[in-house]
């Protein structure tokens, strides 16, 4: 930890050749992230009540193997904040946390870090400017239960608070975190797909956008025959079968396809995200003029499709809509 304050007669000879203000009274302030470090953040506190420290652009934040260069947008000033700076605060976050605190109503990281993980949950330094020995801290453990994280300030392991540098608060519950959805090309990213890999369709692959969304790691395909379609529209899908478990990658060869067990030679599927705790993202929207595009529903509890140990569907996370 830094000295925040010096003798008067020490601060007018040193103020002589070296600004005190500029960037120097930031701290790490709390460390978060989830077992395998897919959603973390760590926020940065201005500790010393001091007003003009905005002068944080190209400095460095590290973990003993990853670094950054600071680069906040804030009020248009290019990689650096603007304001009053006393007692701020400064928000980091990989895009898992920030897709995640979109779905959650938590504070938006106010620089998105594509590193994943950034530091090391079983321990690890963080370090603000290690070049100009700002400022170090180093911990132990972090808690990986999603709900806690590391704290300088006693309690050292509490709930998460992140907060940024506007002054949003919030938590974050990543123990379960709501899946996205798989694009369809309405929205951002692009579709799904589908190429033959021999002439009878017995074996396809299947290419979809794992991209554009970050909580999408553990996909599942869901398929039914002709008579398991809706008989009108918004009706539900009587899904009769799936394939669990095929992960976060693309594309994927589905070999062998399943043969209609209804005598029409149709099947339709559909990919969706799992998030390994029973639930589902959306199937995608049915249009319904002119009311609003309607989400398609399966048989289960809020439209799921109770195939893969799925027992329920989560649509707060609409990344990839």
């Amino acid at each position: 930890m830094r000295i925040k304050s010096l003798p008067v007669t020490g601060l007018l000879l040193f103020a002589g050749t070296v600004c005190l203000a500029g960037a120097h009274t930031w701290d790490v302030n709390e460390a978060f992230s989830n077992a395998d470090g897919s959603i973390w953040f760590i926020e940065l506190r201005e500790a010393n009540g001091t007003s003009a420290e905005r002068n944080v652009g190209g400095l460095l934040l590290t973990s003993t193997t990853n670094m950054v260069s600071i680069c906040i947008l804030s009020d248009g000033a290019p990689c650096s904040v603007s304001g009053d700076t006393a007692n701020r605060l400064i928000l980091f976050g990989n895009p898992g946390y920030a897709e995640l605190a979109a779905a959650q109503g938590a504070p938006a990281p106010d620089q998105v870090v594509a590193i994943s993980p950034f530091f090391n949950v079983a321990g690890d330094t963080l370090r603000y400017n290690p070049t100009g020995n700002y400022d170090t801290w180093t911990f132990g453990a972090v808690p990986v239960d999603g709900v806690s994280s590391m704290n300088r300030i006693a309690p050292a392991v509490a709930p998460n608070t992140p907060a940024n540098y506007l002054g949003a608060t919030g938590s974050v519950d990543a123990s379960s975190p709501p899946p996205s959805v798989v694009p369809d090309g309405t929205g951002p990213g692009t579709p799904m797909t589908v190429a033959k890999l021999d002439s009878s369709g017995s074996s396809l692959s299947l290419s979809w956008d794992v991209d554009t969304c970050a909580l999408n790691t553990n996909h599942q395909i869901i398929f039914g025959d002709r008579s398991d379609l809706p008989g009108s529209p918004g009706g539900t899908y009587l899904a009769n079968g799936a394939v669990c478990g095929i992960g976060g990658a693309s594309p994927y060869n589905w070999s062998p396809t399943p043969s209609a067990t209804d005598g029409s030679g149709l099947i339709w599927w559909l990919i969706v995200v799992n998030n390994g705790s029973g639930t589902e993202g959306s199937w995608g929207r049915w249009e319904a003029p002119p009311a609003l595009p309607q989400e398609r529903q399966g048989p289960g509890l809020n439209g799921s499709s109770g195939q893969c140990g799925v027992t329920d569907k989560d649509l707060a996370n609409t990344c990839g809509s």
